[in-house]
């Protein structure tokens, strides 16, 4: 995948000025934002329900060169959610940064995705987890209701990057390819 297009987001209206001329008017580099999604974590991830209505939970995330790979039960709301329709939003607070990536996700049903699936989990997480049939197994999160785990491929189109003290760096956009 190619980097994302990355702009500043014009800062306007009353009270949106930075506080110092100390670095802000720069952009976060996606580069940056990959660094903070190594460092594994919870995100939370909206989903969109069959009526219309949002669906966010906390899960994990793990990035794997040009996409996030996310593990839910079959039971489970996102779930059930993404299958009908794969429009989501992954956000994550990260230090002075609020991160937030908007994406498609895909069912994962191959066995080379799957394993680079969990290979990503067990780089970021330590979460020994193999393929069977078309999900992960052998290893949950206490909270998750045990395996076996469906994984969705989140392939962003769309990110934001805001700083939480308005000082580090320029609200900064991000645009992928494919989005465009």
């Amino acid at each position: 995948m190619s980097s994302p297009r990355t702009e500043v987001i014009p800062r306007t209206g009353r009270g949106t000025e930075a506080h110092t001329d100390a670095g802000n008017t720069q952009p976060l580099e996606w580069q940056a934002a990959v660094a903070k999604f190594e460092e594994g974590g919870w995100f939370w991830l909206a989903t969109v329900r069959p009526n219309g209505r949002p669906h966010a939970m906390p899960c994990f995330a793990a990035w794997s060169g040009s996409s996030f790979f996310v593990a839910s039960k079959g039971s489970a709301r996102k779930s059930r959610n993404l299958d009908a329709n794969g429009s989501c939003v992954l956000t994550k607070d990260v230090g002075d940064i609020h991160i937030i990536v908007e994406g498609l996700a895909s069912r994962v049903t191959d066995e080379a995705t799957l394993r680079r699936a969990a290979e990503a989990m067990m780089r970021i997480y330590e979460w020994p987890t193999r393929p069977v049939g078309d999900e992960l197994d052998d290893y949950g999160a206490p909270t998750s209701g045990g395996p076996p785990y469906r994984i969705y491929e989140i392939r962003p189109t769309r990110g934001f990057g805001l700083p939480t003290d308005g000082e580090t760096f320029a609200p900064t956009r991000w645009r992928f390819p494919t989005a465009e």
